[in-house]
């Protein structure tokens, strides 16, 4: 039989274990919402590249994605992260898509952080860029040094072609224009919002040796599990975008092809994160 004083007990306790869990959800909420989407983790990566030319060994390539400005991602945290690129004196930066969020007018907050930029960058278009405006993005990466590529390529440097694609999603992405012009030997990189994209770069066997993507944040807010993904992570992202299913975070050897899925910078739709840092990511290419 229970006794009065054990069923208080029972009762209080109760309460304390609903009064920490509401506790623990509005601190997670917190963390979600406020620390997590602030804390830019650097990752460094060295790759290793089949055929990479002994010139070319060494350099070191810098990608920011999904900068998303609208209220939730205000410029400061754009200026702030090239701020870090520059600091970390990158040969290339390249930034792979989704300017904005959901309003092309936030381009132009775009223009005074990118001037900034002291290496040579290359960028493209992700699928918000299309959604709220071509034009506006396009007419505000022309006020910095930033050059665009839309299913175009260039030498950035001897023995490396930079190409980049137009968005897989709402664009019309063609991979054998923007690698049209790269030379005979030429260490082929290829900027492409939607990771996903690789199965095709696959399927074409286009002379492609890094593909560098975005689109998926990573999952934005992974939770743990006890199997681990593809790239022995022990979480998993419930909500993935469409073209970013398959391979949405890190790295990943597709064939010949390697790939890399940025995390991103930004938020949307929705302002948290959790278990997925925004990113900024610094790479040091190798011969293989």
């Amino acid at each position: 039989m229970v006794s009065m004083l054990d069923r208080a007990l029972t009762r209080r306790r109760f309460l304390q274990l609903i009064g920490g869990a509401a506790l623990a959800g509005v601190g997670g909420l917190g963390y979600g919402r406020l620390l997590e989407p602030e804390w830019v983790d650097v990752e460094r990566v060295t790759l290793a590249l089949p055929g990479l030319a002994e010139r070319v060994s060494g350099q070191r390539i810098a990608q920011i994605s999904d900068i998303h400005l609208s209220d939730y991602n205000p410029s400061r945290k754009l200026h702030a992260a090239v701020t870090r690129v520059n600091r970390l004196q990158p040969d290339l930066v390249a930034l792979t898509g989704d300017y904005v969020g959901n309003d092309a007018r936030y381009a132009a907050e775009m223009i005074d952080p990118l001037r900034l930029l002291e290496a040579p960058a290359y960028a493209i278009y992700g699928n918000h860029d299309l959604w709220t405006g071509r034009a506006a993005v396009r007419a505000a990466l022309a006020e910095t040094p930033v050059r665009l590529l839309v299913n175009e390529g260039v030498e950035a440097a001897p023995g490396l072609t930079i190409a980049g694609v137009d968005d897989v999603w709402v664009g019309h992405p063609r991979p054998d224009l923007a690698l049209a012009n790269a030379p005979s030997g030429h260490t082929n990189l290829l900027l492409c919002h939607e990771p996903d994209f690789i199965d095709r770069i696959h399927r074409a066997k286009a002379p492609v040796a890094l593909q560098l993507s975005g689109h998926s944040h990573g999952g934005q807010v992974r939770l743990p599990t006890s199997q681990p993904d593809g790239n022995e992570l022990l979480t998993y992202a419930p909500i993935l975008p469409t073209w970013g299913v398959r391979y949405p975070i890190g790295h990943y050897q597709v064939g010949p092809h390697q790939l890399y899925t940025n995390r991103g910078l930004g938020v949307w739709p929705l302002p948290f994160r959790f278990n997925c840092r925004p990113e900024i990511t610094i790479f040091t290419l190798r011969p293989a």
